[in-house]
């Protein structure tokens, strides 16, 4: 009997292997289809977009989006719960996945193809899982190829030279942080993994690949190394802990990084989308940077945004407020004042939109909701963000 759903991925994909990690520990039946020159033709009847991953269910429809393909799965599939049970920390986890995402993502790619021989080695990676032993005879020029395209693509999500420097300085600082929580943590909230766990070990996965990025694990992140592998296939070790239990060492991941660099930003990115505004520019950890906006990445963030709202709405919000305003990063989930009417009714719009599709169960037909990680109806859209796996060039 074939498997419920089948994964079509890349190991050198963060979504990929996040949403695998993701169905292995709730135990879901799946067959892994890495995408090879020999499984390109199915890929492309099923799927909607030039994207990884591909979900696709018994019937055969076709999703890419990893979160609200876990929201969506959730709903069938509660246990092992990937939500802590603290309201508080559930809210902190929805942000670190999106910080993962978004952010690290951006992380990704700057390693990966910032850099000759980080170049040369994610080149070949792609080239080998994608040809297997049939590699053609022009294998420098398909190299030469697939770091040309991707090196294109890196001014398209913002990466230029000065922000390139800013994710890399953000990452420093975020693998001495994350390491020191993870070592009184098994997991980033307690003793099973979360949301948050999911997305950034998926992402910090891919940093382990590259040489650049793998000497700063390796350095100060031995706790987050093994994690990392733990990740891959988990296992929970003991409930949640509550906010007070992780505070400790969480507050500082929030204060020193994630409200200087990500929310800042993905704001910012958010206000220029929405306002038709040529440019965005923030000021991330001293350092003053500007792009064109993200419209994918700011749908993203309006999402987080509009969960926030919601969560505030709920009981027991005391220590999810302070601990925000705590770390200074309360100020970025809350959405401003508008004096342009017209283009809040725009922003109205299509809130309802993404709020509607995010909710789509994988069974129905409807388009995907556009993401951090699939334009979908955008056609004028950046590359997606898990543009650290090369584009394969096909020898034809």
């Amino acid at each position: 009997m074939s498997a419920a759903f089948r994964l079509f991925g890349a190991e050198t994909s963060a979504f990929s292997t996040k949403l695998r990690s993701y169905l292995r520990y709730k135990g879901m039946d799946h067959e892994w289809i890495a995408r090879t020159v020999d499984t390109e033709a199915d890929l492309n009847q099923l799927a909607r977009f030039r994207t990884l991953p591909v979900l696709v269910t018994a019937s055969g429809y076709a999703v890419h989006d990893t979160t609200p393909t876990i929201e969506a799965l959730e709903t069938d599939n509660p246990t092992p719960e990937i939500m802590p049970n603290d309201p508080a920390c559930a809210m902190l986890a929805v942000i670190l996945e999106d910080y993962a995402d978004l952010w690290l993502s951006k992380v990704v790619v700057q390693y990966r193809w910032g850099r000759k021989k980080d170049q040369k080695d994610a080149a070949n990676r792609a080239i080998d899982e994608y040809y297997g032993e049939n590699v053609p005879e022009n294998r420098k020029e398909l190299e030469k190829i697939s770091i040309e395209q991707m090196t294109e693509r890196m001014p398209l999500i913002g990466l230029d030279k000065e922000m390139g420097g800013v994710v890399e300085k953000s990452f420093k600082r975020f693998v001495k942080l994350l390491n020191a929580h993870l070592e009184k943590h098994l997991y980033i909230f307690g003793g099973r993994p979360s949301l948050a766990d999911f997305g950034i070990a998926a992402q910090i996965r891919q940093l382990l690949m590259d040489p650049t990025p793998a000497k700063i694990i390796e350095k100060d992140g031995a706790f987050i190394k093994a994690w990392v592998e733990f990740m891959d296939d988990p296992k929970p070790g003991g409930p949640f802990d509550p906010i007070k239990d992780v505070e400790e060492t969480l507050k500082p991941i929030f204060a020193k990084e994630i409200a200087v660099t990500y929310l800042p930003w993905a704001a910012a990115n958010l206000e220029a989308s929405m306002s038709r505004e040529d440019e965005v520019q923030v000021t991330l950890a001293k350092d003053e940077v500007s792009h064109k906006p993200l419209k994918s990445a700011a749908r993203s963030f309006r999402d987080t945004r509009r969960k926030f709202a919601m969560a505030l709405e709920g009981d027991n919000t005391e220590d999810l407020l302070a601990f925000l305003e705590k770390t200074k990063s309360d100020t970025w989930l809350r959405r401003p004042e508008r004096d342009d009417s017209e283009g809040e009714e725009g922003g109205k719009r299509r809130r309802r939109r993404g709020r509607r599709n995010n909710r789509r169960k994988p069974g129905n037909d409807d388009n995907t909701n556009a993401s951090a990680e699939n334009p979908a109806d955008d056609q004028t859209a950046e590359p997606v963000s898990d543009g650290a796996g090369a584009e394969v060039p096909k020898d034809d």
